[in-house]
């Protein structure tokens, strides 16, 4: 009986985390992209984007309201001050410096967050995997949005400083998967809340995201294996990962 509570206690603990780290992400993607906007060169860009970042920050209210009813869980944020923990990657926690980090940020976070969105569409709690949907299903235009102002940089004398940015900002997106063998993945996967594990899920990502940065022949150091049919990424920065609120984190921080 003890054990079985105790795995239900580890369940609903990583179940938490995860949503929170959804709805967090999608929150401060939102702010920052809304902030951004006015930056964007084409007017058509600007109020493109300002819709989009409402739309982000609409997307929370579903997972904040699931979240509520999981005990324990943080609550959710209405404003960046309502709780000291952020659970957002580190590239979220300021303002874009330009609209150029703007693209490449909401190209690669909600490409992230949509992956693990369609996961929990297909097989999380039956509440959770419907707002996830609809979640989702927003996701087309904001995607066709983003590979759009990538080529369009690309095609700019911008291109080398967004080969360059994109390839700073990807390794906290592949960590953001979380590393192999993670206890809060592998007991969602034990109760087949989650289907695909860490490394599946980051390949995921990459067969997203590669194919739009090679065709714009921007090279961010992650070549195509043939052979295994794998993206190769290299070694990830794990030594500076933060589990909890995952993000990678700046020399000096403390982790959980």
């Amino acid at each position: 009986m003890a054990t079985a509570a105790s795995n239900r206690s580890n369940v609903d603990a990583a179940l938490a985390n995860l949503v929170v780290v959804l709805a967090d992400t999608k929150y401060f993607l939102g702010r920052r992209l809304s902030e951004s906007a006015i930056g964007a060169p084409a007017l058509e860009s600007a109020v493109a984007a300002a819709a989009i970042a409402q739309e982000e920050l609409g997307h929370t209210r579903p997972l904040y309201s699931f979240l509520e009813q999981l005990p324990g869980a943080p609550v959710p944020l209405e404003r960046d001050g309502d709780r000291e923990r952020k659970y957002c990657p580190t590239l979220l926690r300021r303002r874009f410096a330009s609209w150029l980090d703007a693209v490449a940020a909401l190209f690669l976070v909600d490409t992230a967050v949509t992956i693990m969105l369609e996961g929990l569409g297909e097989s999380g709690p039956d509440v959770l995997r419907r707002r996830a949907g609809r979640i989702v299903a927003d996701e087309p235009t904001h995607w066709k949005f983003a590979a759009g102002r990538i080529r369009e940089l690309a095609a700019t004398r911008a291109a080398p400083e967004l080969a360059r940015r994109t390839g700073e900002l990807l390794p906290e997106l592949l960590c953001w998967f979380g590393p192999p063998g993670e206890p809060g993945l592998d007991a969602l996967r034990e109760v087949g809340l989650v289907t695909l594990d860490n490394e599946r899920l980051r390949q995921r990502f990459l067969a997203r995201v590669m194919p739009v940065l090679s065709e714009a022949a921007l090279d961010v150091g992650i070549p195509w294996n043939a052979e295994r049919k794998i993206w190769e990424h290299g070694i990830l920065p794990w030594e500076s990962w933060n589990r909890l609120e995952r993000r990678l984190e700046p020399a000096g921080e403390s982790r959980p």
